[in-house]
């Protein structure tokens, strides 16, 4: 079987498959075997959504992959699941050394179709259903007690109700006063809004599923900030909770993260005009939220909610359906998300090869900025994806979510084909606005640059553009005068077949009083851009995170040259520093077949 990474123009560093992948499903780590397992639901049988199986992918380093020979690992093959394994999880290791034993959960489907948009929900369209492994996780045998949970409470009329996700929550515990396993499952209830569905699971049982209630109860399409936060839609998928800490473990904060359907879209990409043989993109959010939990009343169902106080976008393109594990090698939260390609026909993905992918794993964690006293034009107070902490000697702190790729990913520069450092420079100058910083030979590159900006700075950016043909191009630009990230895509191909729609988010610089000095500093804007094939994946600060896909077409395998830009007043936009590596990882895929790894392994 040959090497994935090895089809032309195919990704180096990311996840996918030779057909339709969508969710990743289960992440999780077995101490026994030191193996890492991701999973991920796919169409085995085709590059478009169908006959939803389970694909799973298996690592040491969380870098490199091996997929197992037998492949799809979980199929639509009995009643209860005959439409589809759907979106699940992966039960967290316990330290019991008797217990070689290792479970996924998955959504069981036995009807479609169901969508929130098609009231009613058909009852108990979708069950509970558990798979298990006792050799390791090569091979996985459904329960003779499938489906463990019919469909949803009685009751209840759902606008949705799959993906679970399992953990410990000890703030739920002490809620309780006793301890044990959380499960929930992603929905929402029909013109109430959108929820989660709370279980208690026992540890030795994980088989049996105790409802405690709806874990959340927000309006329909609520929305506490029309910028700086995502419309929580009508229907959740894919809920995970989790405690984030700060580096210096001196906060913490109870986060949700889910993926929001709805019928609002962001207006950049409403407003943009499509080719009419593309078809619109799913209305939906990748989105976060802190809050607190609190038993509202007496009763022994319904009575534990998690109340909103902050949040934002996870993913400010296309990334959705995230699902995360916490790593216990490292204690880090470890995130996947599915990378889908609505953007291009289904004849351009079979002519392609594969359809989706899975962004790179990114970190997790509570993010802290002392000192803040203002961000570049909007208040404080405003910014609803921030938390505003006064500390006792008067200055404030700021919380927000952190994300950024796993530490591991720098390990990928190592084996490069060529790698550049530009010197430091200023735009704009009095004759040009550009400068360029040098070209990449491969599709498989990466990009750091960290930029101190001036008060009279309007825009500061970087065009990516063939050298072989110029009007193929795509930029990527932070505007302080409207405080967002933008990628414009709409010179990226030169086919006619693909929606070029900007992906665009919320994002500022804060200003920040100097210990000792007490003299006010904007922060460095400081970006990554990892570029692989026809996927890009950039981040900002610690703070934000953008995949999207790119379509060069014939052009993917041409130089592209790199060009920095900015506008405002002269010299307003300090480049301090520039690095490109090239060819990451020598160009050799991260994603091996089980037989060619084998090989490999014999040979040292």
């Amino acid at each position: 079987m040959p090497d994935r990474g090895s089809r032309p123009g195919h990704p180096t560093i990311h996840i996918t498959a030779p057909y339709w992948i969508n969710d990743p499903c289960a992440p999780g780590y077995d101490p026994r075997t030191g193996l890492y397992h991701l999973f991920y639901q796919c169409n085995p049988q085709g590059c478009e959504w169908g006959n939803m199986s389970w694909g799973h992918v298996t690592s040491k380093d969380l870098l490199h992959w091996t997929v197992p020979s037998n492949q799809p690992v979980l199929e639509p093959d009995h009643d209860y699941d005959k439409d589809g394994v759907f979106t699940g999880c992966f039960l967290p290791v316990m330290n019991h050394p008797d217990n070689e034993q290792l479970t996924v959960f998955y959504s069981s489907v036995r009807q479609l179709p169901f969508h929130w948009s098609t009231p009613p929900y058909p009852r108990n369209a979708a069950g509970l259903s558990m798979a298990n492994s006792i050799d390791g996780g090569m091979t996985w045998e459904k329960s003779s007690r499938n489906p463990i949970i019919q469909g949803e409470p009685e009751g209840i009329q759902v606008t949705g109700f799959r993906d679970p996700f399992i953990a410990p929550w000890p703030e739920m515990d002490t809620l309780r006063g006793q301890r044990s396993l959380y499960g929930i499952i992603s929905g929402g209830t029909q013109d109430a809004g959108p929820t989660a569905f709370l279980y208690a699971v026992q540890e030795h049982q994980s088989f049996d599923w105790q409802y405690l209630g709806r874990l959340a109860d927000f309006p329909l399409r609520f929305q506490p900030s029309k910028k700086w936060c995502g419309n929580y839609g009508i229907n959740w998928e894919c809920v995970n909770f989790m405690d984030l800490e700060s580096e210096s473990a001196s906060a913490t904060r109870t986060c949700l993260i889910l993926g929001a359907e709805g019928d609002v879209e962001r207006p950049h990409i409403e407003r943009y005009q499509r080719p009419v043989t593309v078809p619109a993109r799913t209305v939906r959010s990748l989105l976060w939220m802190f809050g607190d939990l609190a038993a509202v009343s007496n009763h022994p169902t319904d009575n534990l909610k998690f109340g909103f106080k902050h949040g934002g976008y996870l993913d400010h393109g296309s990334l959705y359906a995230a699902n995360t594990f916490n790593d216990p090698i490292s204690g880090r939260r470890i995130m996947y998300g599915w990378i889908p390609e609505e953007d291009i026909t289904g004849d351009h993905a079979r002519e392609k090869g594969w359809n989706g992918s899975l962004c790179l794993p990114r970190q997790l964690f509570l993010l802290s900025l002392r000192n803040v006293t203002r961000a570049i034009r909007s208040k404080l107070a405003d910014i609803t994806s921030m938390e505003m902490v006064i500390e006792p000697d008067g200055s404030t702190t700021l919380y927000s979510l952190g994300i950024r790729p796993i530490s591991e990913i720098t390990q990928l520069r190592t084996k490069c084909i060529q790698a550049y450092e530009a010197q430091p420079f200023s735009l704009p100058q009095s004759t040009h606005n550009e400068s360029r910083i040098g070209h990449t030979s491969t599709s498989c590159w990466e990009l750091e640059a960290t930029v101190s900006l001036g008060p009279s700075c309007q825009t500061v950016g970087l065009r990516i553009r063939c050298t072989g043909e110029e009007s193929v191009q795509w930029d990527i630009v932070f505007s302080l005068v409207e405080e967002t990230i933008t990628i414009d895509r709409s010179r990226s191909t030169t086919r006619g077949d693909v929606n070029t729609c900007p992906e665009q988010g919320p994002f500022t610089l804060f200003h920040t009083m100097t210990d000792g000095t007490h003299t006010e500093e904007l922060e460095k804007f400081r970006l990554r851009v990892i570029v692989d094939a026809d996927i890009v994946e950039i981040y900002a600060n610690d703070r934000f995170a953008l995949a999207t896909t790119i379509y060069p077409g014939s052009h993917a395998a041409e130089k592209m040259e790199i060009v920095a830009f900015a506008t405002g007043d002269e010299e307003s936009a300090r480049f301090e520093q520039v690095n490109v590596w090239d060819g990451l990882n020598g160009l050799e895929s991260l994603v091996r077949d089980e037989e060619i790894g084998q090989l490999d392994h014999q040979r040292h």
